[in-house]
């Protein structure tokens, strides 16, 4: 199967600044927004700036734009979810509230980040099982996500976000599916 995107830019320096400015652009700003996002969105999207899977899903296509090989998409997924925590935290504090970077999320920056690498380069794979994986783990988040804000915390947030990202992981599944998986699919 051949890939559905265009090829990637391997190797140069021009294209690792490139890819390196989206993610750093997209983590900063969307981390920063954040916190003032968990104030002034309407109450049935607030769930939006406490969420995992928004996040994810920033990282994930900042990534993806970057267009960069492996080694490189590992690094930027990283990289990504760290300055969010440290854009939230430095905003957060500017506003006024506490915030530590020894936090769970810190921590949870490198896996992610590396999932994330990982899945944006197995997309463009000529094996349909790392296509299928690729598209898995962006799913697999939303889906977790919005299973948990539905099941446990659901009495404090409201169930739009939640039911947003189930809605997500569906519809990036059947899209993956039908670019990329189906028998005769678009190459």
């Amino acid at each position: 199967m051949d890939s559905t995107w265009p090829v990637r830019a391997f190797g140069t320096w021009p294209h690792a600044l490139r890819a390196s400015g989206i993610v750093v652009l997209v983590g900063v700003v969307v981390g920063g927004a954040t916190s003032p996002a968990q104030q002034y969105l309407p109450d049935a999207l607030r769930s939006l700036a406490n969420a995992a899977g928004p996040w994810f899903v920033v990282i994930f296509v900042a990534v993806r734009l970057g267009r960069s090989p492996l080694v490189l998409s590992i690094l930027l997924g990283v990289v990504g979810f760290l300055l969010l925590d440290v854009s939230y935290g430095l905003v957060s504090e500017l506003r006024g509230f506490p915030y530590s970077l020894k936090n769970v999320w810190t921590v949870v920056a490198i896996p992610a980040g590396v999932v994330v690498g990982i899945s944006v380069t197995w997309l463009d794979s000529k094996r349909r099982l790392l296509v299928a994986l690729g598209g898995a783990a962006l799913a697999a988040v939303l889906l977790v996500d919005g299973i948990y804000g539905l099941t446990v915390i659901l009495a404090t947030t409201g169930p739009v976000v939640w039911i947003l990202e189930l809605v997500g992981a569906v519809a990036w599944m059947a899209w993956v599916w039908v670019r990329c998986l189906r028998p005769g699919a678009s190459s």
